[in-house]
């Protein structure tokens, strides 16, 4: 069979666009008769602080400092100015400073918090719930307001104000995003239509096992849309987004926090946060996150216990070099069910409320349990080769695992009996080893701006599986019900024989990204990756054979236009998105072999953002259209089924979030979407049928307010709400999945040097269930007490 050109020809333009782009950054970068003025903003803690505003005195240059609290002006003429670092809840700081023609002048500020005449803190920070600077959505530092993509960021502060004990509780902020829980560990999150439940590490390929506590979290980045471009394809993202895991970094100075959670269902749960310098010039960093947790559950049987020890260290080896390495073990051990429908024509109940299981009965026992763990090693060097460019060399070793793993499926055969189906794993291993190498350069081509990533990365991805399922019993729910035993599962499973195999893939690519700068107010972001991957099938143990061999190369655009009628005030922003799943070829039943092309995610959206009134009010609406190409389906030939791979799909809606600072002490965050997704071509069962766990609405708002000064100064209230309409739980869209109402609260007592607070989740008592048909927790309380040092 002769091979065709499957690349349409707008990816030919965009790779020839691409080119000519990167050519004249080499070929035409040209002097400039101005300087650079960069700086770090720091509090007096020593801890960067992002959201400062730093500009120049006289002038309408200015700059808000990054993640990392950077800032950078350029186009500075040749002369002395006096620099103003100042932001809501902090005292304005000065400085005197001399620029040169065509040098970068460096800084660094300290900014204490603003103090009443009588010591009295003024804790009027602005919209602290709004800190969207990030170095890993675009891979380079680019503002939210100068970026076409749509993301959103949840931040410490969030995640402690809420009581986050669980990931779960993180996404709840999230406009459109449903959680989601795999039996292994990993909780994830379904968004625009489309689930994942592995996220990225610090921008890095994570193992497909990751039981991570919130304890290591600095903050939550959800990129939105298909992001093949910059972080691959294939399980690391889905064509709704990816999700981002920013671990706490090292400061410059001793600080500390321990925390102890109590409540129902006998939670316990103890963590520490412990930051200090290594040497007297501060150039070694130290930081420590661990925590320890155990829960019981509201139903009949159940638990759920880990811990996790996660150290980190900074080395500013000189003005342009630093080393970073940063690590998490986590250990968990768990119970869990799912339920299925066995039979649609024997089950008359059509939804989770009207099945005749008890909410609060787990149908196993404690030894029916899932014992895993994830093991991390993150590593970063940055080296400023000058003004202009950067280089970042990036490394993850990324191993989980499965100790022993006994999942339950309770499957309905009538409304009055079920099966119970238990998978046995053990052990298994997941592993992934990311390499990427990043050029990030900002610099003028005469009077236009230029900021650029180049790079590469390689990944290799591994698994060792070794796994039976097994039908343990038939259980009437008008009989008693019979004991399950691990054991007796151990020996049946021993009986009929593990099918044990391996597999790895490599996938290599080469990516770039330029932010074009026409004017201040009028961007173009012109992207690229060619994505090659390769594997050598799976290999069977049991046969010796090895089968799925297969190479792939994907080619994955991303355009962008970004307009602020209203410098830094409001951007009216465009994309295209692509991503894409790599498929192996398929063996027809002629024997013929089908060799398939990668799937692909194009995604369109436009939409406007806010950042009004000195940060007060951030907003995103936007309005997107995904439409999924070369997906498989299958079709019946004289009563052989064959394979195509001719089947579509789209996913459409209206996403909008809204974070406000009203007045000071009351912070909002809400979020509404609205999706369809459903299958445009498929087979014939499918065809015009929506996705399962897709709902059509969701909806979240949380707002908190805390005294600002006075007696009870740093009391506050929070509360919120979280809507999810109906869904499907199963393909032909007949077993609903429900949707449920979720209103939580929390009254907190803040103080310099400690943090007391209860929290309240599920105030109506809502029965609801996830995408595997697991019940979740009904009114639950949790009691907080934190020290800080």
């Amino acid at each position: 069979m002769s091979k065709t050109n499957h690349y349409p020809f707008y990816y030919k333009v965009i790779a020839s666009l691409l080119i000519v782009i990167l050519t004249s950054i080499i070929t035409l970068q040209a002097q400039t008769g101005k300087g650079t003025i960069t700086g770090t903003i720091r509090s007096g803690k020593g801890e960067p602080l992002s959201g400062i505003n730093v500009g120049l005195e006289g002038t309408t240059l200015g700059e808000a400092t990054d993640t990392q609290g950077k800032f950078t002006i350029r186009n500075v003429e040749e002369g002395s100015y006096t620099l103003v670092a100042s932001g809501v809840g902090y005292t304005a700081s000065k400085q005197n400073v001399t620029v040169q023609a065509g040098k970068t002048t460096r800084l660094s500020l300290q900014i204490d918090e603003s103090t009443h005449q009588l010591n009295e803190i003024v804790v009027t920070e602005t919209n602290a719930f709004a800190r969207k600077e990030t170095e890993y959505v675009a891979r380079m530092p680019l503002k939210n307001m100068e970026n076409p993509q749509v993301y959103t960021v949840v931040t410490k502060d969030i995640m402690k104000e809420q009581v986050v004990t669980e990931r779960t509780d993180i996404y709840l902020n999230v406009p459109g995003a449903v959680p989601n829980f795999l039996a292994g560990g990993s909780q994830g999150m379904s968004m625009r239509g489309f689930a994942s439940t592995v996220g990225m590490r610090n921008g890095m390929v994570t193992s497909a096992v990751v039981p991570l506590n919130p304890i290591i979290l600095q903050r939550l980045e959800v990129l939105k849309g298909p992001t093949g471009t910059l972080f691959g394809g294939n399980r690391n993202v889905t064509f709704g987004g990816v999700y981002n895991y920013v671990t706490k970094q090292p400061f410059e100075e001793f600080a500390g926090e321990v925390s102890y959670t109590t409540g129902s269902f006998n939670l316990s749960r103890i963590t520490a946060d412990v930051n200090t310098p290594l040497t007297k010039d501060k150039a070694v960093l130290f930081r420590l996150n661990a925590g320890w947790q155990s829960e019981g559950s509201f139903q009949d049987q159940g638990y759920s216990k880990n811990y996790t020890f996660a150290p980190s260290f900074s080395y500013q080896a000189s003005k342009r070099l630093k080393f970073l390495v940063d690590m998490d073990f986590t250990r968990g051990t768990f119970t869990t069910t799912a339920i299925s429908i066995g039979s649609l024509s024997r089950v008359t109940a059509r939804s989770f409320k009207d099945l005749p299981l008890q909410y609060d009965r787990s149908y196993i026992n404690d030894g029916i349990d899932i014992n895993n763990g994830i093991n991390n090693i993150q590593a970063r060097i940055e080296y400023k080769i000058s003004d202009q460019w950067t280089s970042q060399t990036n490394y993850l070793y990324s191993e989980g695992f499965y100790k022993n793993f006994l999942w339950t499926t309770l499957s309905m055969q009538t409304d009055s009996t079920f099966l119970r189906t238990v998978r046995n794993q053990k052990p298994e291993t997941f592993g992934n080893t990311q390499f990427q190498q990043n050029f990030i350069g900002d610099f003028m081509i005469g009077s236009f701006r230029n900021r650029i990533v180049a790079g590469f990365d390689y990944n290799n991805n591994y698994n060792k599986l070794n796994r039976v399922t097994l039908t343990y019993d038939t259980v009437n729910l008008n009989r008693p019900l019979p004991n399950i035993n691990a054991d007796k599962l151990d020996e049946l499973a021993y009986k009929r024989g593990f099918t044990s195999t391996a597999t790895q893939t490599n996938s290599y690519g080469l990516y770039a990204s330029d932010v074009f700068s026409i004017s201040s107010q009028l961007m173009i972001m012109l992207s690229l990756r060619v994505d090659r991957f390769s594997t050598d099938g799976t290999y069977t143990v049991t046969t010796d054979q090895r089968s799925g061999a297969y190479k792939q190369t994907s080619l994955s655009p991303k355009l962008g236009i970004v307009y602020q009628p209203v410098k830094d005030r409001v951007s009216v922003f465009a994309n295209y998105m692509n991503g894409f799943n790599n498929l192996a070829p398929v063996l027809q039943p002629d024997s013929t072999l089908l060799i398939l092309k990668p799937q692909y995610g194009n995604q369109f959206e436009g939409g406007v953002k806010l950042d009004m009134v000195r940060n007060r009010l951030n907003a995103t609406i936007s309005y997107y259209n995904i439409s999924v190409t070369n997906s498989t389906r299958t079709g019946d030939v004289n009563g052989r089924t064959f394979m195509y791979q001719d089947g579509t799909q789209r996913s459409k809606g209206v996403e909008i979030e809204v974070i406000a600072n009203p007045v000071n002490g009351l912070n909002i965050i809400a979020g509404y979407a609205y999706n369809e997704n459903e299958y445009t071509k498929s087979v014939a069962s499918l065809e015009g049928k929506s996705l399962v766990a897709s709902p059509k609405h969701v909806g979240n708002i949380w707002a908190s307010y805390h005294m600002t000064k006075g007696a009870v100064q740093g009391l506050g209230l929070g509360i919120g709400a979280n809507y999810v309409s109906d869904a499907w739980l199963e393909a032909t869209n007949t077993f609903k999945l429900p949707g449920y109402t979720l209103v939580n609260a929390t009254l907190f007592y803040d103080q310099p040097r400690y943090r007391l607070a209860i929290k309240a989740n599920n105030l109506l008592d809502q029965q609801y269930w996830n995408s595997n048909g697991t019940p979740q927790k009904p009114f639950n309380i949790l009691a907080n007490v934190a020290f800080r040092f």
